[in-house]
């Protein structure tokens, strides 16, 4: 990992906002007792190092509302468990604008 002082605090903030809006909609939703279809869905991810991969993992698990599941270093995916599928493609697509730029700035992939 490099460090990127300016990565690594937009990184910080995108997070602690997610968490506390997913924590919200979330706690509205068992509130509410609002019925939801949850599952699985596979994201694909750009090239990063293992550990930036393992980051972007830990940073969607600790995120409420969504889990990471399994990580193929080799065909470049996460497999994610969703509280709400009828949102995959708006939580995926900012799990890439808000986490996944930064990680790759962080942790470029080497090629060996």
């Amino acid at each position: 990992m490099t460090f990127q002082p300016m990565a690594i605090g937009r990184l910080t903030t995108k997070f602690l906002w997610h968490c506390i809006f997913s924590g919200l909609v979330t706690t509205r939703m068992i509130l509410l007792r609002q019925s939801t279809s949850g599952g699985l869905v596979k994201m694909q991810y750009q090239a990063m190092s293992p550990t930036g991969v393992a980051i972007l993992g830990a940073v969607v698990t600790l995120t409420p509302g969504s889990s990471t599941v399994d990580i193929d270093l080799e065909r470049g995916e996460i497999v994610l468990h969703l509280l709400d599928l009828s949102k995959a493609e708006e939580s995926l697509a900012a799990i890439r604008r808000d986490f996944e730029m930064d990680l790759r700035t962080l942790s470029p992939k080497v090629e060996t």
